[in-house]
């Protein structure tokens, strides 16, 4: 029932890009079955389309627990198997840490907005919360950045990079300390960051010709 649950989102995922359209940009052409942590720059509560469109197996995410507080959201969390975090980050929270680790050992995906809650400045990237690449280590789980390039916008085109899967091999099996683990997530956030600003950029770049053209 979970599968066929995941599958009509995919479907609705199909649906909400004729309103909301982006371009997708894959780093590889598909992704495997293995397990994966999915981050995800957040802007929008729309933004869970994006791994939707992405997997074919089902995507289990990391929700702030206040959302069970609607009735609805606490419906629609329950139906997707969302796992409850409190607001101070998923690195805090054993219980939810423990569930996803569970997940990813059945073969199961994760998503993880490691920003905490949505960008509503539209600055490059909030900062990020603790607790993923612990996760994606101890479990030995590949980490695939998905990018946005800015909040989704109705009948506007959004850019959405999907990134090659990010591994660190090096610690697995080894006891981790608090450096190791800020530095693996240092990295993830500097090579989603650097996606986001270099394509922003030539996208700049562009609009800028077409003007010195247009004023010669």
């Amino acid at each position: 029932a979970y599968v066929r649950w995941f599958a009509f989102l995919r479907f609705v995922a199909k649906v909400i890009k004729i309103f909301l359209p982006y371009e997708r940009h894959d780093a590889v052409k598909k992704y495997d079955d293995r397990p994966y942590v999915l981050l995800c720059n957040h802007f929008r509560m729309i933004d869970v389309a994006y791994p939707c469109s992405a997997m074919k197996k089902p995507v289990h995410f990391m929700a702030k627990r206040e959302l069970w507080e609607n009735g609805f959201l606490r419906w629609f969390c329950n139906k997707c198997r969302c796992i409850p975090v409190s607001r101070d980050g998923s690195g805090t929270d054993v219980k939810a840490i423990m569930q996803a680790m569970k997940y990813l050992k059945n073969g199961e995906n994760i998503m993880i907005y490691p920003e905490g809650t949505r960008n509503k400045d539209n600055v490059d990237m909030l900062p990020f919360k603790g607790g993923f690449a612990a996760i994606a280590i101890k479990t030995r789980t590949p980490i695939i950045p998905i990018v946005q390039s800015n909040a989704p916008r109705l009948f506007k085109k959004a850019h959405v990079f999907y990134g090659a899967p990010i591994e660190f091999p090096e610690y697995y099996g080894k006891k981790l300390t608090e450096e190791e683990i800020a530095d693996c997530e240092k990295r993830i956030r500097d090579i989603m960051v650097k996606t986001r600003t270099d394509f922003l950029q030539a996208e700049e770049a562009k609009k800028a010709a077409k003007r010195a053209k247009k004023s010669r």
